[in-house]
């Protein structure tokens, strides 16, 4: 999902909006340059929880397929 990522300043707490990952790399490189100009860039990223919109729905679709699977072969 596209709003999943949000970085933290390792310098003040200043984060970023949820955005994607570029967005966010972008928004908090631009902080430093602006608050911290002599620092190099660190602090943290969050990931939002919930965000995928599948959730593990690969997950359950290839453990599915991996049961039919077993049930063919015990068949021959």
């Amino acid at each position: 999902m596209a709003d999943s990522y949000r970085y933290r300043c390792g310098e003040c707490g200043h984060h970023t909006a949820w955005g994607s990952e570029s967005q966010g790399e972008e928004a908090i490189e631009a902080h430093y340059g602006r608050s911290h100009p002599h620092v190099v860039p660190g602090g943290m990223v969050e990931f939002r929880k919930g965000s995928s919109s599948g959730g593990c729905s690969g997950c359950l679709i290839a453990l599915g397929v991996l049961v039919l699977l077993l049930i063919l072969a015990s068949r021959h």
